[in-house]
């Protein structure tokens, strides 16, 4: 990543975007702003990230796949083949639930619309954990269980993994707000409990979101120094996926994020980083000599696995975009969901979040709205999709079905044609900003940097 040629090296001062009208962002189709189709290897260090990414899919699919497909068949049967996922019997007493409970939990948490998350903390904070100790004193005492290693991922992630879906988010949120309770007796325990407990059944090495991903990804914001970018390569390519997956892997075991710090002497995140490490396998190091390597690797490392094979397709498609005149151009380099199913604590505004990650994700609509109304979205021709979720659109795609993405794409200049947006998605996934299918001709000047909230970068907000 180092090796990208960027100017302005040594100004955190942000630059102003220029603002492109829709038929520039068009006319892009030519070979000096974007690649072709083909995906070709290029150098030592891609064919052997093939490799290795190979081997992590061969090795981790046949684990996660049946998992999470029978979660998705879950979902469904619940509501009976109808209608939208997470709309089942089991979402309608969650919703319940959550209602009855939102008086009492609203005085445990920071923000009203955080009242659900007392309920989460008691699912996979309590109920969850109690399941997980009962599977291990099961395999003490019968030996491992292969049935009942099945059922219990299967519970813990639930139906359309909305399970590991709200944990990764709220682990996420969390690391952006350190805690989302209330100051109180409480807190003690409730203080970055997703990150630092709830995380261990799910995969997570706590110091990953807290520090990696906030300070990492939240400054670079897929550049060339952003250890998870999917600039360097096509996205509509399962070749150029497979390659990515090992970068994914590399940063959810903490290696490239602590390296990166190291490189920018940032040696006390570093440092924190490593401690997140250590804890995680201090954890598994317990449950190796409880239960043995085989129930460790099952119950324990297996939800890695998960957060490896899903996160990195979530990552892959929120970034999947990028703009051959300004790849470093955040309206179109971010992808906004529109009525999507699965707008999880409104992430499917995901240029909002990057723009302002520390605010509360209720705030989200209300800050798009802002911007819409201001004309940034319209005059960036914002990437932005509807009907659809971040998983089917990741699988959009990387199978090339532009004609499923361009009835989804939503074209706010209202200007172009069917074939014209089909030729603009395109462009957009096969432009590269670093890497060896750079356009050099493209005077980067690191506006990705920083956000409207980094002390470091700040940029001027509309």
């Amino acid at each position: 990543h180092m090796t990208a040629e960027v100017t302005n090296k040594n100004s955190n001062k942000p630059t102003t975007r220029n603002q492109t009208s829709s038929k520039q962002h068009y006319e892009v189709g030519n070979d000096s702003t974007r690649t072709n189709c083909e995906f070709h290897l290029i150098g030592f260090e891609e064919h052997l990230s093939f490799i290795l990414g190979f081997l992590v899919l061969v090795c981790l699919l046949p684990l996660v796949g049946p998992v999470v497909g029978c979660a998705v068949l879950w979902d469904a049967l619940d509501r009976g083949f109808q209608g939208r996922p997470l709309e089942g019997k089991i979402f309608q007493f969650a919703t319940w639930f959550n209602k009855v409970t939102h008086s009492f939990n609203s005085r445990l948490v920071k923000n009203e619309s955080d009242a659900f998350v007392p309920n989460m903390v008691l699912l996979v904070g309590i109920l969850l954990p109690t399941l997980f100790f009962y599977c291990m004193w099961h395999t003490a005492t019968y030996g491992f269980s292969i049935t009942l290693c099945f059922v219990y991922h299967l519970l813990r992630i639930g139906p359309y993994f909305m399970n590991f879906a709200y944990v990764y988010t709220l682990c996420h949120k969390e690391g952006h707000s350190l805690s989302l309770f209330k100051n109180g007796p409480w807190n003690v325990i409730t203080k970055n409990v997703f990150n630092w407990w709830i995380g261990l059944f799910f995969g997570v090495f706590p110091s990953s979101f807290a520090y990696g991903h906030s300070i990492n990804h939240h400054r670079y914001n897929n550049g060339p120094l952003d250890v998870i970018s999917t600039a360097d390569k096509p996205r509509d390519n399962v070749k150029a996926f497979v390659c990515y997956l090992i970068r994914f892997f590399l940063y959810a075991i903490n290696i490239s994020t602590v390296y990166q710090f190291y490189k920018e002497k940032q040696y006390k995140v570093a440092l924190k980083m490593v401690w997140g490490t250590l804890y995680f396998l201090i954890w598994a190091f317990i449950w190796l000599k409880a239960v043995g390597p085989l129930a460790t690797v099952f119950y324990v490392f297996y939800p890695m696995a998960e957060n490896v094979i899903l996160l990195a397709c979530v990552a892959w498609c929120w970034h999947a975009f990028l703009d051959p005149s300004d790849p470093e151009d955040e309206y179109v380099g971010a992808v906004t969901i529109f009525n999507g199913p699965i707008n999880v604590l409104n992430e499917d505004f995901h240029v909002v979040h990057h723009q302002y990650p520390g605010i509360h994700w209720e705030n989200n609509p209300k800050t798009f709205e802002k911007h819409m109304k201001s004309g940034d979205y319209q005059s960036h021709l914002a990437t932005c999709f509807k009907d659809t979720h971040a998983f089917e659109l990741f699988f959009v795609i990387i199978l090339r079905n532009y004609e499923m993405m361009t009835d989804k794409f939503v074209d706010l200049s209202k200007t172009l044609t069917r074939e014209q947006t089909k030729e603009l998605i395109k462009t957009r996934l096969r432009v590269c900003w670093w890497g060896p299918r750079a356009n050099l001709n493209i005077k980067l000047e690191q506006k990705e940097i920083g956000n409207y909230e980094d002390p470091l970068h700040k940029k001027k907000a509309n």
